[in-house]
């Protein structure tokens, strides 16, 4: 094997390496973060549909505090 075709070599595996953007996520976390996260804003809407004025305000709440978390936790915890 000639020197050109070892350097052929590790060129081309420094390129894939270059390409891949990131390994992914452990697919048990993404779920469980999912369904804690998802549980907790339908728990929201649920408690918001309880139809008195400290019901609808504590769904809110827990509706907000949902969404902060996917967007502001997730993101963080995950990369």
């Amino acid at each position: 094997m000639s020197n050109e075709q070892v350097t052929s070599t590790v060129e081309t595996t420094e390129r894939r390496e270059e390409n891949q953007t990131s390994h992914g996520n452990n697919l048990l976390l993404s779920i469980v973060l999912f369904l804690v996260l998802f549980g907790l804003f339908a728990g929201g809407l649920y408690v918001m549909s309880l139809f008195t004025t400290v019901t609808f305000v504590v769904g809110l709440g827990m509706c907000l505090f949902a969404l902060y978390l996917t967007f502001d936790l997730v993101p963080r915890f995950l990369t």
